[in-house]
């Protein structure tokens, strides 16, 4: 997440510094390098929009938390390849993969859906998508405690309406 709010920094200075030197440009009546920097303050202001947006997401994420991972392995169903991420932290709104966000549940019925859980003695796996684009992750979570793992899934299922499948326990 401090990459996120650390990019978003970095957007809102160069938006900053690009509308100063736009008025600069303005009050020197430099008319074509004013147009051609007016240009770039719109592509800088676009991109501290989406930027800000995604932290957004990502401290409703990191606020909303049920279960935070130092370690993970992200796979996908149409991808052979593997990626291992930092701190994940799994969420009612969504998943925070290091610096990754993925929303699920706000685009409605036809959005990314949170759509399988599995826990076992070492990993959960969580299993979402939109219909053509399913992504699994496997995280290690480390817990040890029955308790606290069926305290987890009845979190899971009361505030995604997922039920988790629980084996090896």
């Amino acid at each position: 997440m401090k990459a996120i709010k650390n990019r978003r920094n970095l957007y809102a200075a160069l938006s900053v510094a690009v509308i100063i030197l736009t008025v600069l440009l303005l009050v020197t009546e430099k008319t074509e390098a004013a147009i051609a920097c007016g240009g770039l303050t719109a592509v800088a202001l676009i991109l501290l929009y989406r930027q800000s947006r995604l932290l957004g997401a990502a401290l409703l994420i990191y606020d909303s938390r049920i279960l935070t991972i130092p370690s993970s392995i992200v796979t996908s169903e149409n991808q052979l390849n593997q990626k291992q991420a930092e701190e994940t932290i799994v969420s009612t709104f969504g998943l925070l993969l290091g610096n990754k966000v993925y929303q699920w549940g706000c685009e409605g019925v036809y959005g990314v859906r949170l759509r399988e859980v599995q826990i076992d003695k070492e990993h959960i796996c969580l299993s979402f998508g939109a219909d053509g684009e399913m992504l699994r992750v496997e995280l290690l979570h480390g817990l040890t405690d029955r308790q606290r793992v069926m305290e987890i899934t009845q979190k899971i299922w009361h505030e995604t309406g997922v039920r988790a499948e629980i084996g090896d326990w």
